[in-house]
């Protein structure tokens, strides 16, 4: 297979396979421009939604549906905003970068894009999910190996959990792009 490199300034061709067309600074550049779009409206959604919970707690509903309405409302903002900021990046170029995330279809339709998503978005849960019990179930023996009371340390597994996405979001989305190609949804290609 041929592929579009950039060296030295200008597109050359290059053939190499499937798996290692890609450097890990060229996902890591389009990753980022993904993952911070993400994060700000993944912020700013679940920021809108505490409001809204606080004023709903305010006016007497019962706590025990405000937080499975809390539980709802951050999954689906996760998957809402994950889905509108790889949209909004898809054949985009940012900045001065010589690269722009495609769809590997021709024509893509709004089904191909969302099972692009979805391709995205499975493995993300699971990693995340993965990632946050693992770096969790860890604390109390990181708290007792530092000579503090492993209870108290687990005030702090909201932190280690928000901090799970980042790995996670990038495993997920470097899995996405290192597919085969029949399996695959999204392509790095030259802006030019």
């Amino acid at each position: 297979m041929v592929f579009p490199v950039r060296e030295m300034g200008c597109i050359v061709q290059s053939s190499k396979t499937a798996r290692d067309k890609y450097s890990l600074s060229l996902i890591l550049r389009i990753w980022w421009s993904f993952f911070w779009r993400f994060a700000l409206l993944f912020t700013i959604l679940l920021l809108a939604g505490g409001f809204c919970l606080n004023f709903l707690a305010q006016h007497g509903y019962d706590s025990k549906y405000l937080i499975l309405l809390n539980y709802a409302y951050s999954t689906l903002a996760n998957a809402v905003s994950s889905l509108v900021v790889l949209l909004f990046i898809l054949n985009r170029r940012f900045g001065k970068s010589a690269w722009k995330l495609a769809s590997i279809s021709q024509t893509p339709s709004f089904w191909n894009k969302l099972f692009g998503w979805f391709q995205y978005y499975w493995r993300f849960v699971l990693f995340s999910f993965a990632l946050a019990l693992l770096l969790g179930g860890t604390l109390p023996f990181l708290a007792q190996a530092l000579g503090r009371d492993p209870v108290s340390f687990l005030k702090y597994s909201s932190y280690v959990g928000n901090i799970s996405i980042i790995p996670a979001s990038w495993l997920a989305f470097s899995l996405v792009l290192r597919q085969q190609k029949r399996k695959q949804a999204f392509q790095i290609i030259s802006a030019f």
